[in-house]
């Protein structure tokens, strides 16, 4: 239970600075801009900052956090079972490189890449060796020593 509320928190932050990098430093024509309108948040003391960062780190890097808070959210939810959790993280690998396919933003597929292969090793990082797959070994180890008796 611990672990999925630093999860769920690392999630969050990882949406709320992948958002705060929109608001400060994307055109105010984005969609995330008309539904702040709609909630009459007003977004423009963030578009005063002046700092000069890599366009890396300005258009694809957002992109990699909201692709990872995905991953991390389904995680919260699956945890457990790693075929939901690779089913789903999939799903959304797919979506999101189809969709950049579309743009013709090759920079944002790595992003997504290179998202999917952190979540990946996080999971695996987290859950360790597989109980089957040591159980499968184990049973393979038994029968070869066996055989050679």
């Amino acid at each position: 239970m611990k672990r999925k509320i630093i999860f769920s928190i690392i999630a969050c932050l990882l949406l709320f600075f992948g958002g705060l990098i929109y608001l400060c430093f994307r055109s105010p024509n984005i969609i995330l801009f008309r539904w702040l309108e709609l909630i009459n948040f007003n977004y423009s003391i963030f578009q005063n900052i002046d700092l000069k960062l890599s366009s890396i780190i300005i258009y694809n890097f957002p992109n990699a956090l909201f692709v990872l808070f995905g991953y991390i959210f389904i995680y919260v939810i699956w945890f457990k079972d790693k075929y939901y959790y690779f089913l789903y993280t999939s799903i959304i690998t797919i979506l999101s490189i189809i969709y950049e396919i579309i743009t013709k933003d090759i920079s944002d597929i790595i992003t997504i890449f290179i998202a999917f292969l952190i979540s990946s090793l996080l999971y695996i990082k987290f859950h360790g060796v597989n109980y089957e797959k040591k159980k499968i070994l184990g049973k393979l180890y038994r029968k070869h020593n066996k055989n050679r008796n």
